[in-house]
């Protein structure tokens, strides 16, 4: 019986070694320089984004929560426009690739790269001149135009709205922090620049120490967390170890 348990354990420890060393033997290939391909479907990815409606893409969180007061405007946006007591002039407009929105009696606003404090002293000027006045006028985000994606090796992989205030390793916190398996040393941020895709690997472990620039992350960012083969070893003996406990009971 004693010779059956010994053989017992030998195989859990022969099994648990030979997958640690093919996970090691995986962990190689992990470390490699990213494939202009996977590039290509990052890029493939975005432009698919970037096609998607509005009206299908996933609901922003509200102004209140998301809108800084120094975020610029950008084409894609949906603003809330309101003037007071008038309520035939609030709507719900987009902001064109030409970085205009389209008013009721007020016509073409350029608003964008300005402010929504900025944009609704020109709304409010522009009614000034004919109709009103004294307007008061409100503009918030409705929705984001632009996107940043977190995926790969986090906790909840999200598409956030891109508030230009956003930080890599912000971004990477509201996707919950990387998984068990993560790698915080090779994390991607693949950018869409002239029809190509530049792929760059930040360390969040220095980022979060101090020691590593943070960057700021703009739509169109997809951020993608790599799997840390070292990890997935280490795992793999912690998930067999209680096996191994049980057969030396016999």
């Amino acid at each position: 019986m004693k010779k059956l348990a010994t053989f017992f354990r030998l195989g859990l420890f022969s099994l648990a070694v030979s997958q640690v060393l093919s996970n090691c033997t995986a962990d190689s290939e992990l470390f490699k320089p990213v494939p202009n391909d996977q590039a290509a479907m990052a890029g493939q990815a975005y432009a698919a984004q970037a096609k998607t409606p509005a009206s299908k893409q996933p609901a922003s969180a509200s102004t209140s929560a998301e809108t800084t007061t120094d975020y610029k405007i950008s084409s894609q946006d949906i603003l809330q426009v309101a003037v007071f007591q008038i309520n035939d002039l609030n709507s719900a407009v987009q902001v064109g690739e030409d970085g205009n929105i389209v008013l009721p009696l007020v016509g073409k606003v350029p608003v964008k790269g300005k402010t929504t404090s900025e944009a609704e002293q020109m709304i409010a000027g522009k009614l000034r001149e004919k109709y009103l006045q004294s307007p008061q006028v409100s503009v918030s985000i409705k929705q984001y135009g632009k996107r940043i994606t977190v995926s790969g090796e986090v906790k909840a992989p999200i598409v956030l709205p891109d508030d230009g205030a956003t930080t890599l390793s912000q971004a990477v916190a509201k996707g919950g922090g990387l998984s068990e398996l993560g790698d915080p040393t090779r994390v991607h941020v693949a950018r869409p620049r002239d029809q190509l895709v530049q792929d760059e690997i930040y360390n969040l472990s220095d980022i979060q120490a101090g020691k590593g620039r943070d960057p700021l992350l703009s739509g169109g960012d997809i951020v993608v967390a790599e799997q840390s083969g070292t990890r997935v070893a280490l795992k793999t003996v912690k998930d067999l170890l209680p096996f191994a406990i049980l057969a030396s009971v016999f």
